[in-house]
C-alpha cells in the first residue's frame, strides 16, 4: 500500500500541460494528526522548487528568441532530475526493514526533502542571473 502511495506521489510531482511544473502531492500519512510536520516541510519545499521553477520559464517566455535555449536547457534538466529523484525514490529503502510505517514515512519524506533541497540550489546557483 506504501509503494501505491509513494508510486502516486512521485507521478503528481510533473504536470506536463504547463511544462513540466511541479506541483505538491498531497495524501494520507501513516503517522498521526499530529505527527506530521515533515510532510509540512515536503509541501513548502516543492512550493519553493515549483516557485523557481515558473520564474524561470516565465522570464524565458519573455523574450522567446533569446531564451529559448536556455528554456530548452531547463526543461531537459527538470526532467532528468524528476528520473534521478524517482530512482533514488525507489532504492532508498529497498532493502531496509522498517519498524513501522511512519518511521518509514518520516524517512522516504526527508530524503526527498533532500532531493529538492538539492534540485533548488542547483537552480539557483545555475540561473542565478535570472532570477534577480
Amino acid at each position: 500500500m506504501r509503494k501505491i502511495v509513494f508510486i502516486f506521489m512521485v507521478f503528481s510531482l510533473v504536470s506536463f500541460p504547463k511544462d513540466l511544473e511541479i506541483s505538491t502531492a498531497k495524501f494520507f500519512s501513516a503517522c498521526g494528526e499530529n505527527d506530521n510536520e515533515h510532510l509540512k516541510i515536503l509541501e513548502n519545499e516543492q512550493r519553493k522548487m515549483n516557485e523557481i521553477y515558473n520564474k524561470l520559464i516565465q522570464k524565458f517566455d519573455k523574450n522567446r528568441r533569446r531564451y529559448s535555449k536556455s528554456k530548452q536547457e531547463l526543461i531537459n534538466s527538470q526532467k532528468m532530475w524528476i528520473k534521478y529523484s524517482d530512482e533514488e525514490m525507489r532504492n532508498y529503502g529497498m532493502y531496509r526493514n522498517w519498524y513501522n510505517l511512519c518511521v518509514r514515512e518520516k524517512s522516504e519524506t526527508r530524503e526527498r526533502i533532500n532531493l529538492i533541497q538539492q534540485r533548488i540550489l542547483e537552480l539557483t546557483n545555475k540561473y542565478k542571473k535570472y532570477l534577480n
